[in-house]
Order: structure tokens, then sequence, then C-alpha cells
């Protein structure tokens, strides 16, 4: 424990107490609350309103330790065993109490019990634990997800269901491909990957849905929709606009992707007879920051997802304390444990989000290219928000994102952005605009006939039509058709 510690004050993980109490329940909510999150110290001999080292009398510093060591052990379930050290701060000696990350939550005081025994550290002070934190520090304790377990009270699926699902999820997995050869090498899903990621659960011959398949189908559960919000000026003052997005929750990742994108400005960039929308913040970053809030949120917590833009800033919040041991500097540092396993292993496969714990580090490092204030991390009231500076500097809009590229350079600045540069490729589309001229409409096999390529070349040549402009897809999944726009 060093003066500098004690100057920055009690924080998430740090705690002043003037001295050791006699009653030891008056600290030891704060040891549960540590133990069920990311760790902590409790530094008696300072007074936690002026900061002031008061110390403790060395005459009786050792008895006092194995008193708060023996008290710790004996008033928590399960045990928690804490470090008890001494330091010296301004002459003056301390004692610190290290409670590390516990691996068996819930911890909770025995003497008061699981349900009103259990309390978690929030925003720098220690609160009991809602029901439903409780019950996701069961699932932590039994190192189980709340995506890859049964959704009661669902029946079994179909085998139709569940081909349904493995189709959308590939068509999705190579429109989303970076490359043509990228697209070549996924591979259809099975009903076997689905059992292997947790999204079904086979009990005799039936397939029952994990929770996880629920969130990607009819998603039934009504706090798992995201909320976005235009406001005017820096606070959540006056709303301007408003609109709350429900259904899977791919959907509505893209349909709060989309909101945000109507809702910062934008310049144009003419490229032939194409225009290519310059945006004022990479909009990597904003995918990137929603798709971390719907992959890693609580959907124990009864709040939705919250997507506002203000003036200032684009914020995300995600429902949910981090998860595990994990701390704000871990996530910067690309360190993950994810809460939804399912989740993560299919949006990994759709080229959604690529490896664990990278996005958070990818984003802070694309706005430090791009010359933006580096994004804001925090945990709030039991939640994770990130906020994406904008530029207050509206003449730099569309520099930004060129910033270090060439005029020459044919490169992709985002997925969202067309470039068309070989006349195959525009040989492609011409012959699929002439077919439905003729015909009306076109399918993606008729694509690939007209065209002699591959399933996931077809569907990679009409979503960058339908991106240009010259295309509008029809229907869903097997039964989705394309017209002219």
């Amino acid at each position: 424990m060093t003066l500098e510690e004690i100057i920055s004050g009690e924080s998430q993980y740090l705690e002043f107490k003037r001295a050791v109490p006699e009653n030891s329940g008056i600290y030891m909510k704060t040891v549960v609350a540590f133990a069920n999150g990311s760790g902590g110290k409790i530094v008696f001999g300072v007074e936690d309103d002026t900061l002031r080292v008061t110390g403790i009398p060395q005459a009786e510093v050792f008895l006092i330790m194995d008193r708060i060591t023996s008290a710790i052990c004996d008033s928590c379930t399960p045990m928690i065993t804490p470090i008890v050290t001494l330091a010296s701060v301004e002459e003056k000696v301390v004692i610190v109490v290290n409670i590390a990350p516990g691996g068996q939550r819930p911890y909770y005081l025995t003497a008061k019990g699981k349900e009103s025994g259990t309390y978690i550290r929030v925003s720098g002070t220690t609160r009991p634990a809602d029901s439903f934190v409780l019950k996701e520090l069961e699932f932590e304790g039994a190192n189980r997800c709340y995506d890859q377990t049964y959704a009661a009270p669902e029946g079994a699926v179909s085998e139709d269901e569940i081909n349904s699902l493995c189709d959308k999820m590939y068509q999705y997995a190579v429109e989303h491909c970076k490359s043509e050869e990228t697209a070549d090498r996924i591979q259809h899903l099975t009903k076997q990957n689905l059992l292997s990621w947790g999204f079904l659960i086979k009990r005799g011959d039936e397939y029952f849905p994990s929770n996880a398949y629920i969130l990607m189908t009819r998603n039934s559960f009504p706090q798992a929709t995201i909320q976005c919000a235009v406001f005017k000026g820096t606070d959540r003052d006056v709303f301007i606009d408003r609109k709350e997005y429900d259904g899977d929750i791919v959907t509505q990742l893209d349909a709060a992707y989309e909101y945000v994108l109507r809702n910062i400005n934008m310049s144009a960039e003419i490229s032939g007879l194409y225009r290519t929308d310059v945006y004022e913040l990479p909009t990597d970053c904003i995918r990137e920051m929603i798709c971390n809030a719907v992959v890693h949120r609580s959907y124990l917590h009864p709040s939705s997802i919250q997507v506002a833009v203000y003036d200032d800033r684009v914020e995300v919040t995600s429902p949910g304390m981090l998860f595990g041991s994990l701390r704000l500097k871990d996530i910067r540092e690309g360190i993950s444990i994810p809460r939804n396993r399912a989740l993560v292993y299919a949006f990994t496969y759709m080229n959604i989000m690529e490896h664990w714990g990278s996005g958070i580090p990818r984003i802070i490092r694309r706005c430090r290219e791009l010359g933006l204030e580096e994004p804001e991390l925090m945990e709030i009231a039991g939640s994770f928000r990130i906020n994406l500076f904008r530029f207050l500097d509206k003449t730099r809009i569309g520099k930004s994102v060129d910033k270090g590229m060439e005029s020459t350079d044919k490169v992709r600045i985002s997925t969202d952005k067309v470039r068309i540069s070989t006349d195959k490729v525009k040989d492609s589309y011409e012959k699929i605009i002439h077919y439905i001229e003729e015909k009306g409409t076109i399918t993606n096999k008729e694509v690939q006939n007209l065209l002699h390529v591959k399933d996931s070349r077809a569907l990679k040549v009409l979503k960058e039509m339908v991106e240009a402009g010259m295309l509008k897809k029809e229907g869903k999944l097997r039964g989705s058709y394309y017209k002219l726009r």
C-alpha cells in the first residue's frame, strides 16, 4: 500500500476503514462483495472520508491481524481465505486485507444465508445482490453459461427448424466475409455443430433449444432488445428520436448499427458511377461496440441494451457487470472471459466478431490511428458502457477515415462500402441485370448457373449489388429472390 494509492481514494477495488471494528459484520459484506467480483483490498488505519492515515497500534497489530483472518474464514460460505499483510505509510502501520476473486460463487454471509447474505460491488459501494445477479453468480460458480441451458418451457425443435437456422447462419457468414477466398472455405453448419456449441440439447431422440437458440430465432425474451435514441446536446434531457428493435439478436444488431449510421454525419466519395458513403466515425468500431454488447451482455438482467447518439459521442450500454474477475484494464489488454459461450461460437463463425477479446483493443487502436479521442470504458450501475467520441470540428469529417491512405489506393474502407475495380466484376453485374430485365427476378441458384460460380460467390455478388443500390432483396432464407431497384 502506497501513499499514492491512498490519495486516489476509495474505488471499485479499494475500501478504507479508520479502525478494525469489534463487529466484523461492518466490513464482512465488502469481503463477500470482493470475492463475488474482481477482488479488492480493505485497508484498516485510513479514514475513508478525509483519507488521513491514522494507523493501527503496533502493540496490537498481530493480534488484530489474526482476529481479522479468523472472522473472515468463519463468517463466509464458501470459506474465503484472505491474505492479510502490514504496510507502512507516513511512518504509521496499516493493515491491508487482500481478497482474491472467488471461484466458488456465490459467496455469502453464513448467518444471513444465500438469498439475503450475497453482496456485490457496484461503482465503489457494496450492496445486496439482486435475484438475477445471484442467479448469474450461481452459473459462474458451476462453470455454466445461461445461453447454453435449456430454454424452458420450450418444446422440441424440428429438423426443418434446425436446418433453417443452419442455413441462415451460413448465408450470413458468407455475406460478411472479407474476401471471396475466405467465403469459399466456409463450411455449411450441421446439427452436430449446434449441439457442440450449446444451441441444442439432446434428450432421447429429440432436440430441445437452449436460450442461445431462442435468441437467434424467435427470441421470446422481453429484455433481449436494443433501445436506440438520439439526444439533443450531451445528456439525456431531450429526445430527438428513439426506436426499439426486437426479433432475433442478429437482426437487432444490424438494425441498431444502421440506426447509428443514419444519425451521425456523412460525406460522399464518388468513384465512377458509384457513390461511397464516408462517415465521421469508423463504422467498424460502431459495429464492434454493438456486437460486444449483444454477445457479452447478461441475458438474466431485466434491462435492454441501449445505444445513444449525442452531439459529442456514441454511447453503448450493455446490461450486466463485467463477467467473472475481469477488470477494465483487462479488457483494454484483450483479455476475455465469455459470458455467453454459445453466442461467441456463433458470432465468430458468422464473421460478426473475430477472436475473443480482440474487439475493444481494436476499437482503441482504430481511434488512435484516426486521431479520435480514446474511447471511454466504464462500469456504471451494474452495467458496462463504452463511449466513442465524435469530432467536434465537423470540417474533419471524411478526412479522419481516409487518414494515411493514398487517393489511388483500391481498398475497402469498411464492409459497408463497395468499390468496383475490375471488368470481370462489372460483367457479372451486367449479366445479372440483363437476366432480371428479362425474367423479372433472380435467385441465388440462378446466379450460380448464370455465372458458373459456387454458392458462396453468388451470395457475395448479390450482396455487393444490394449495397451498391442496384438490387433489392425480397423474401427470407431459401425463398429469397432479387429485383432491380
